[in-house]
């Protein structure tokens, strides 16, 4: 039964992970970037108080820690928002198999019941936060792929809030050491919780932010309730009323099996833009033709990137053109391909300074980027339509002063292939650090060697002083 295969490689993960660490760093920047830069963040975290309640009590209660600001809230509470945060700025991990986000959502449940643990009397290492992390990972991915990512999204649903939520069960279920019969009452009881809907495209919604808090805070609940002796429904996942059937047109239960071969850490890229996945190869291709012309020059620009990825970030093409927010530009080709070409790139200094995250005003209506949008087009070709998912590719064709110039990048930078640098992410980390009263080197420097810390001192370094 699917249950059983995930519960048993839960119950025998493997956390010795080569990866783990550059993951978690970027997580943690992710999640404190997000709190400082995006805009969402302070109508969240009200949010989250407001149906927090009163503050619990540390001397009494479970407790866990919102970054960066040193807050107790309970751990469902945290794993909301931490995993809000981390989402915030799209700019988390990436595992293209599955599409979806598992960091996210895995981390923050991960890190929410491990400082639960701590609080209720029981101090985590970062051993046991780091089986739950791995298990996580492997969990989320994996029923991803089973679900069919293509069909789901298909039938309207966000991969990595359904998906997710599985994933947090399992690295909350690690971390809390549960048994086999209450993570299975626990999977149980997530895939009467599973939800996220795409329906956040149409008006750049916050739903999209809220989806892997949510997903979170879902794991650290159905962890809890199993753990209360609550029994959970028997095949969750390939019942016949199952996540599956229920989910998705072209399931693929068979990607269980291979739960147990996997290093889904490893499988699981980085993101050096905060834009949509889907564009990153193409904004590499563009910065391989942008020394080479003058954004004033520019005719046209030709854009192709897989179907799925033109759904979201190309159509409808009038749409894309005319961005109105954070979010519409993180999910329009035009807008990172006028980015691209006029600022050489489109990493986080460059995006948050064109969608007025830094002190600046936007610049989606400068006359200039929305000549170059008007002049992007977006659509899909035969042989990176064939590739994918196992290529989520791009080739760029620009048009300027009469001559054409036509670029291919078959893997995004960030992807297991072509990793970012140990100095990428660092650099990464410390632009989304900066202002927020972390020390960057500091927590790089905690997150290099957990080997015999706690919980606690990660959550210490990742804490503005």
């Amino acid at each position: 039964m699917v249950t059983n295969r995930i519960v048993d490689h839960c119950l025998s993960v493997d956390a010795d992970r080569d990866d783990l660490p550059a993951h978690l760093l970027d997580w943690f920047a992710v999640a404190i970037g997000g709190a400082t830069h995006a805009d969402s963040t302070p109508a969240i975290l009200e949010g989250v108080r407001q149906i927090a309640g009163p503050a619990p009590d540390p001397a009494t209660d479970e407790t866990a820690t919102l970054l960066p600001s040193g807050e107790r809230l309970t751990p469902a509470d945290a794993a909301l928002a931490n995993g809000a945060l981390a989402h915030s700025l799209d700019f988390d991990d990436t595992h293209l198999a599955s599409s979806l986000h598992p960091g996210a959502p895995v981390i923050a449940a991960a890190l929410a019941a491990a400082e639960g643990e701590a609080t209720a009397g029981e101090e985590t290492s970062t051993d046991r936060f780091r089986a739950g992390v791995a298990a996580g990972y492997d969990v989320a991915c994996t029923v991803g792929e089973a679900v069919g990512p293509d069909a789901h999204y298909d039938r309207g649903f966000h991969v990595t809030a359904t998906c997710g939520t599985f994933g947090a069960v399992a690295a909350a279920g690690v971390v809390r050491g549960l048994d086999a019969d209450e993570l299975r009452n626990a999977f149980g009881i997530a895939g009467s919780q599973a939800a996220g809907s795409l329906q956040f495209l149409a008006n750049g919604a916050w739903n999209k932010r809220l989806h892997p808090g949510l997903a979170a805070r879902r794991g650290i609940e159905a962890t809890d309730l199993a753990a209360a002796g609550v029994v959970g429904a028997a095949k969750p996942l390939d019942g016949e009323h199952g996540f599956f059937a229920a989910y998705s047109d072209e399931p693929n239960p068979a990607a269980v099996d291979r739960i147990g071969e996997r290093d889904a850490v490893a499988e699981t890229g980085r993101k050096p833009y905060p834009c949509c996945r889907y564009l990153h190869a193409a904004i590499d291709a563009l910065r391989e033709i942008a020394p080479e012309v003058d954004p004033d020059a520019v005719e046209g620009v030709e854009i192709a990137i897989p179907s799925a990825g033109v759904r979201l970030t190309g159509d409808p093409i009038d749409a894309k053109r005319r961005p109105d927010g954070f979010v519409d530009c993180q999910f329009s080709a035009p807008f990172a391909a006028a980015l691209t070409l006029t600022e050489g790139t489109a990493d986080a200094d460059a995006f948050l300074r064109a969608v007025g995250r830094l002190d600046e005003p936007p610049r989606w209506d400068d006359a200039e980027i929305r000549r170059l949008m008007d002049a992007t087009s977006v659509g899909t070709d035969p042989a990176i339509e064939g590739r994918f998912p196992e290529e989520w590719g791009a080739r760029v064709t620009v048009t300027a002063g009469g001559e054409t110039r036509e670029a291919s990048v078959s893997a995004p930078l960030g992807e297991p292939e072509k990793p970012m640098s140990a100095a990428e992410t660092e650099k990464k980390a410390a632009g989304l650090l900066a202002g927020s009263g972390v020390d960057a080197d500091r927590l790089a420097a905690v997150v290099e060697s957990l080997d015999g810390r706690t919980v606690a001192d990660l959550v210490d370094a990742a804490t503005a002083e």
